[in-house]
C-alpha cells in the first residue's frame, strides 16, 4: 500500500495539515475540495509549524464531480466538519466503491455509525488526531504546540492490511499510533473534548479566562458527566488520564481555545450536536445535567447567529 494514493476529504485546518505533511514526505496526495477552496489552493498551501513547516507550491486538488473518473485511492483521510459528514460521505462514495479505506478524524463516534451504514464496517477504520491548528488565511495553516499525533486502528476485519496503512501514514510531520482498541481511544478523546469545548463554549472564554472567573468547576463537572456516559457504554476512563484532562481544563492562565470556541468567536456554525448532542443522546438517563445546559446554549447560538 506504500505507493497508493491518498485522498484528503475536508481541506480545512486539520485536513490541510495532514495532507500537506504527507505530500511533503513524498506521498501521492489529492485534496477533495469545493471550487472556492480549489481556487485558494491554486497558489500553494503553507503549513507554519515549529516542528515541520511545509510549503506546497501546487497541491493536487479535485472536486466531487471529478472523483468518478480518478484512478483508485488506497486511503481516504476524512477531516470534514461534523455537520458536513453526510454530504462528504456521498462525495467520496465512488472512491470507497473502488476499494479505498476511510479513516475519519472527527471527534466523537457518530461518524463510525454513519460510515459503517453507508460503506460497511470493513471499509472504515477508527481514528482521531491530537494537534492545535488553525487557518490564518485561505491557504495557510498554523500549527502550535507539541508535535501532532494521529491515532488509528481497525475495529474488526478490514479490506486492507492496517500495517500497510501505518506505513503509508508514517512521515516526519506527525507521530502515528496504531491502537489495539481505537474506539476506546476515540471515547477518551471525546470525553476530554466534550468537557473542554463545552466549558469554553458555554462562557465564550479560554480555559484561563474561565478559571479567572471562578469557573474551573464547570470543566471538571462536564468531564465527570462525560466520563460516566463513556463508562455506561463499556469504556471506563483511566483515572490517570482523567486527572491529566482535569488539569488541562482547569489550568490557570491557559490560553487553550478548542475549535468549538473558535467557531463561536468567529460567528461560524459549531459541531455542538456531534460533540455534545450525540453524547447526551447516548446517556440513557433522561435527567438533564450540565452537558444539557451547554448544549441548549450552543443550540441557541447556532440558531440565532447572523449567518444562520
Amino acid at each position: 500500500m506504500s505507493g497508493e494514493r491518498i485522498l484528503v476529504a475536508g481541506a480545512g485546518a486539520i485536513g490541510s495539515f495532514f495532507g500537506a505533511q504527507l505530500a511533503a514526505a513524498g506521498r501521492d496526495v489529492t485534496f477533495l475540495v469545493r471550487p472556492a477552496r480549489r481556487a485558494a489552493f491554486a497558489c500553494g498551501l503553507s503549513i507554519a509549524s515549529a516542528s515541520v513547516p511545509v510549503e506546497l507550491a501546487q497541491p493536487r486538488t479535485i472536486t466531487a464531480t471529478d472523483l468518478g473518473s480518478e484512478p483508485p485511492f488506497g486511503l481516504i483521510l476524512l477531516a470534514c466538519k461534523a455537520f458536513d459528514l453526510d454530504a462528504t460521505a456521498s462525495d467520496i462514495e465512488p472512491a470507497v466503491e473502488a476499494g479505498a479505506l476511510v479513516l475519519p478524524l472527527l471527534n466523537g463516534v457518530r461518524q463510525l455509525d454513519v460510515l459503517d451504514e453507508r460503506f460497511g464496517a470493513d471499509a472504515v477504520l477508527g481514528g482521531s488526531c491530537f494537534l492545535s491548528v488553525h487557518r490564518t488565511d485561505e491557504a495557510t495553516v498554523r500549527h502550535d504546540g507539541q508535535k501532532a499525533r494521529l491515532t488509528f486502528g481497525a475495529r474488526g476485519p478490514v479490506r486492507r492490511p492496517v500495517e500497510a496503512v501505518e506505513a503509508l501514514l508514517t512521515c516526519p510531520g506527525f507521530a502515528v499510533h496504531r491502537a489495539p482498541d481505537v474506539v476506546a481511544e476515540m471515547w477518551a478523546k471525546w470525553v476530554f473534548i466534550a468537557a473542554a469545548a463545552g466549558a469554553t463554549g458555554l462562557v465564550g472564554g479560554t480555559v484561563g479566562e474561565l478559571v479567572d472567573a471562578d469557573g474551573a468547576w464547570i470543566g471538571a463537572r462536564l468531564l465527570a458527566e462525560a466520563a460516566a456516559i463513556a463508562a455506561g457504554h463499556g469504556y471506563p476512563q483511566d483515572e490517570t488520564a482523567l486527572s491529566s484532562s482535569r488539569r488541562t481544563i482547569t489550568e490557570p492562565g491557559s490560553t487553550l481555545v478548542p475549535s468549538l470556541l473558535a467557531d463561536v468567536r468567529s460567528g461560524n456554525r459549531t459541531e455542538a450536536e456531534h460533540i455534545l448532542g450525540d453524547l447526551v443522546a447516548r446517556r440513557g438517563d433522561p435527567t438533564p445535567g450540565l452537558l444539557d445546559a451547554v448544549l441548549v446554549r450552543l443550540r441557541v447560538y447556532d440558531a440565532t447567529r447572523p449567518s444562520s
